[in-house]
């Protein structure tokens, strides 16, 4: 979605790369005095013992033996009613992994059952069953849920999974969810995000 000018291509940075930027200064803060500044860790990083980045192949592992064992031969219908919690986010790392792992989940499911893919709403790309930018967002508000005690990591977590909803999504599938739904494209997620 990047100007065609741009010279970023955002599609080939990983969504889980800012939680692991964000982490390494997550705990730390500036301190300035009349003489000297200095880096310090926050009072309440100190106080829990440190802030920890968890490895995308850590939180994949968790996640599809716990999540995936708890919702496997489940219709989507019955996954939207299950809500998974972080207690503790940070980043948001273990969130993007649910999610993420969901998102697929729904994804096969509507390969598998073709018929129920067009009932739920998905939008057919090359023959292929794809989830709606409103599926997404459903499957985001329905399941997924965090908190954290730095306000900063909750945003850096609601960014992250505000970008994981959008991955795919073209200028066309975007003009029509504005259409649709009376321009708003990205959900809010101060409910589920704290």
């Amino acid at each position: 979605l990047s100007s065609i000018n741009s010279p970023y291509d955002f599609n080939y940075i990983p969504i889980h790369i800012l939680g692991s930027i964000y982490e390494r200064f997550l705990g730390k803060i500036v301190v300035a005095t009349a003489k000297q500044v200095r880096i310090e860790e926050k009072p309440e990083v100190r106080k829990a013992g440190g802030v920890y980045y968890t490895p995308k192949y850590i939180v994949d592992y968790i996640v599809a033996n716990t999540i995936g064992k708890l919702i496997e031969n489940k219709t989507p219908d019955k996954i939207a009613n299950m809500h998974f919690a972080d207690i503790a986010c940070g980043s948001g790392s273990f969130l993007i992994g649910v999610y993420d792992y969901l998102l697929q989940y729904h994804k096969d499911y509507y390969q598998r059952f073709p018929s129920k893919a067009k009932l739920d709403g998905c939008v057919t790309i090359d023959g292929v069953n794809t989830l709606s930018i409103k599926q997404k967002q459903d499957i985001l508000l329905n399941n997924i849920y965090g908190v954290d005690i730095d306000t900063n990591a909750v945003e850096v977590t609601k960014l992250s999974l505000l970008l994981k909803c959008m991955e795919g999504e073209t200028q066309a599938s975007i003009a029509n969810q504005m259409t649709m739904f009376n321009g708003r494209v990205l959900p809010t997620l101060d409910d589920n995000i704290k």
